[in-house]
């Protein structure tokens, strides 16, 4: 299924995913979860020098006891892993590439008919 980025502008492909976990830390929690994705095209892209490339998008979003059914409707980071040299080694570094928001299903059909 196709996932949308900045408002329906880019589309890209989803194959899968590799479920979810909760960290629990001085009782806070975080759910993250996975997608792989196509990426979209790195030449030629529809928002400057911006694009994401093929692999995993990863997610986080902040729940309220330790429930996947009690999700923060705050944004949340969006990051794809990276072989980055900005620290003067050479290591595995995330880079945000966006933000999204939780809503209910029914809430988000009625917003997107997408």
């Amino acid at each position: 299924s196709p996932a949308r980025l900045r408002g329906g502008f880019d589309k890209m492909g989803c194959s899968g995913g590799g479920g979810y976990r909760i960290d629990v830390d001085k009782g806070s929690s975080v759910v993250r979860f996975h997608l792989l994705v196509d990426g979209t095209p790195e030449a030629g892209s529809s928002y400057g020098d911006i694009y994401i490339p093929k692999g995993c998008l990863y997610f986080s979003i902040p729940c309220f006891g330790a429930d996947v059914s009690n999700l923060s409707r705050r944004e949340s980071p969006v990051t794809v892993r990276q072989v980055g040299w900005h620290t003067g080694w050479r290591r595995e570094e995330s880079r945000i590439v966006g933000t999204f928001r939780a809503v209910p299903i029914e809430e988000a059909r009625r917003k997107d008919k997408y």
